[in-house]
């Protein structure tokens, strides 16, 4: 006979299985919804996709050719100098082993100093020329070469590896010249088309929240205790931080950015799927430690690093840092996360550009209240006149500009009809719902 405690695990399989099933009903419907809703929008995401490929496949063959020239000309380089080394090492033993049953000990102990001093002088010719890796090991393989290619022109730059010829430094100006912009014509369309996948992501989850499914997470106990918590716990510290004397104006404007970021989250508004990055900042660095986040957990799985420093390799990666110190062991680990580092690049520059904006329109309150603290006076402006009696050696009296460009009689003025008119193609979408439809749902 089942027991009560049986039933009851029983029961709450049953319905932990209906909850799931309803949440992928619900999901798969929400976004037939939204595709249907947007065509517009997911036709721009589908055509900016198949144009950010064939970005992706122009500059990977300029990669390419890139790592071709450099393997070709620095591997050169580096072969001579080790192979001279390698010569050398193997020239010494042989010859000590060979003079060892012939020579007196003091001729031999003259004979292998000398060659002594010959291998050293080997290996500080190679140093000099700028080789730092063992015999060995070849620094400047193809796709060591590919990498520096792609580091390069995205202007990361780890210096883990550098060109150590004029030639090939003359080489590399050159291939950057051509490389930056059309990287940069990449990480453009990238972040353009970032940008409206964000922005339709979010209207599906506006959508996904109205459905059962949705209501049933929102309002869940777990979730609700765990955001009042967060809320209180912030508020708290930006009420005590605005107590401070100094850092009180300092506190209240992070206030006001967080007040920001939860008015822009809760209104309900019309809102268009466009190219324009205009989130407020804190939901830009919850998005990008977010996406940080995500890929620092790809190379603690790929590399023998711990959490954090995979965190901080990404993190000097996506702000171009690039300090070097931290480098995947073979190449083709940076290589094959290259769509990654390509969207973080855009997704970094766009989330910075909105938290410096945010920063620059809340810190005008902020430098006024500091600098009445202190004393300062910054904003003195003042008007000269200078009109004195020498100026006009440099303008004649007779001399006149019109303010305005009269037309020749040969130009034709367009009429107002006749000027050109482009449109964006967004869509806009009502979030918002009237009490017919809350019945209704």
């Amino acid at each position: 006979m089942e027991s009560p405690v049986d039933s009851a695990i029983q029961v709450e399989k049953v319905s932990l299985w209906r909850a799931t099933r309803e949440i992928f009903r619900d999901s798969r419907s929400t976004l037939k919804y939204v595709l249907n809703e947007c065509p517009a929008s997911w036709r721009t995401i589908r055509s900016g996709m198949s144009w950010c490929c064939l970005l992706l496949i122009i500059n990977g063959a300029f990669w390419l050719f890139g790592g071709l020239l450099f393997a070709s000309l620095e591997g050169w380089h580096e072969s001579r100098y080790k192979c001279g080394a390698l010569r050398i090492r193997r020239h010494f033993i042989e010859e000590l082993w060979e003079q060892s049953a012939i020579l007196p000990e003091d001729e031999w102990r003259e004979l292998a100093r000398q060659r002594l001093i010959d291998f050293e002088d080997q290996l500080h010719e190679a140093f000099s020329a700028g080789l730092t890796s063992y015999t060995g090991k070849r620094t400047w393989g193809f796709w060591d070469a590919v990498a520096f290619s792609m580091t390069t022109v995205s202007t990361i730059g780890y210096g883990h590896i550098v060109p150590v010829t004029w030639l090939g430094r003359m080489i590399t100006i050159c291939y950057s010249t051509f490389g930056i912009p059309l990287f940069l014509i990449l990480l453009a369309e990238s972040g353009l088309l970032l940008t409206r996948i964000l922005k339709l992501s979010w209207v599906y989850i506006v959508r996904f929240g109205a459905t059962p499914s949705g209501k049933r997470i929102c309002h869940s106990k777990l979730i609700n205790n765990l955001l009042r918590l967060i809320h209180n716990t912030i508020n708290k510290i930006f009420e005590q931080g605005k107590s401070k004397r100094l850092v009180g104006p300092l506190f209240e404007t992070f206030q006001g950015i967080y007040n920001n970021a939860i008015n822009s989250v809760n209104t309900s508004r019309t809102f268009s799927v466009d190219d324009q990055f205009d989130i407020s900042a804190l939901v830009a660095i919850c998005l990008l430690f977010l996406y940080l986040l995500w890929g620092s957990i790809l190379f603690f799985l790929s590399e023998d690093w711990s959490p954090l420093e995979a965190f901080y390799f990404v993190y000097i990666t996506l702000t171009t840092i690039g300090f070097g110190d931290y480098v995947p062991q073979h190449p083709l680990a940076l290589l094959t996360s290259v769509v990654y580092i390509i969207f973080g690049l855009a997704l970094t520059g766009l989330c910075l550009n909105t938290i410096q904006g945010e920063l620059l329109r809340k810190s005008d309150n902020v430098r006024g209240k500091l600098c009445a603290l202190l004393g300062l006076q910054l904003n003195c402006n003042e008007v000269v006149d200078l009109g004195c009696p020498g100026s006009e050696i440099f303008l004649p009296a007779e001399t006149s500009f019109p303010s305005e460009p009269v037309p020749l009689p040969s130009e034709k003025v367009p009429l107002p009809s006749e000027m050109p008119f482009q449109s964006e193609e967004t869509d806009p979408i009502q979030l918002e719902t009237t009490e017919i439809e809350k019945k209704d749902q």
